[in-house]
């Protein structure tokens, strides 16, 4: 059943090919509760300990996140980006994960421009197959700005070494396709888990 999924999640990025796609990968090399990422997805560059984690990325100067659990099965984060257009954007986000599916809200507030967005994430994953759907909303115009459908699989290659082939798929305010990413997730880890 893996070799099945896996040559299908593989044959996706092909079929992608009939509309603009771009490629787009990612490592990530851990050793207990921290971790390096570097993501070809706007050059970002992530370094984190425990909850804490520093960006810098071609759209972001600096940015500065803390993630805790809050209680069971919900996370929250808090973040602050000095952007490289001089913006600062506040964010908080709450996490809820329970069975394999995952429910994320967050809200940004770019102090500058006085300006609100939020975004909604459902996700699931069972055996190593991840998807999700996002829908992107305006708070000040309350109205709908865009979604993005993904799906990954995960493969173990060996202890410490994991690669997901992943498809992106953003659409619009008008339900329009833009380009489609797609790109491998390299997970390299030296023992423990960056999130323990």
């Amino acid at each position: 059943m893996k070799k099945t999924l896996v040559a299908l999640l593989c044959m996706a990025p092909l079929s992608a090919m009939a509309v603009t796609t771009s490629w787009e990968h990612d490592l990530t090399v851990s050793s207990g509760k921290t971790a390096l990422t570097i993501d070809q997805d706007g050059n970002e560059f992530t370094a984190s300990h425990k909850g804490l984690s520093f960006s810098t990325s071609d759209t972001v100067d600096i940015g500065i996140s803390y993630s805790t659990s809050l209680f069971g099965a919900l996370d929250g984060t808090v973040s602050v980006d000095h952007q490289a257009d001089d913006d600062n954007v506040v964010g908080v986000e709450a996490s809820f994960d329970q069975w394999g599916a995952t429910v994320t809200s967050s809200l940004d507030w770019n102090v500058n421009d006085t300006d609100f967005d939020s975004t909604v994430k459902v996700g699931y994953g069972i055996l190593g197959l991840d998807s999700y759907y996002s829908f992107d909303f305006d708070v000040d115009d309350t109205e709908f700005s865009g979604s993005e459908a993904g799906v990954g699989y995960s493969w173990q290659v060996s202890d410490g070494f994991t690669l997901t082939p992943n498809l992106t798929v953003p659409f619009d305010s008008d339900w329009d396709h833009g380009t489609v990413v797609a790109g491998i997730s390299l997970n390299i880890s030296f023992g423990g888990s960056p999130t323990e």
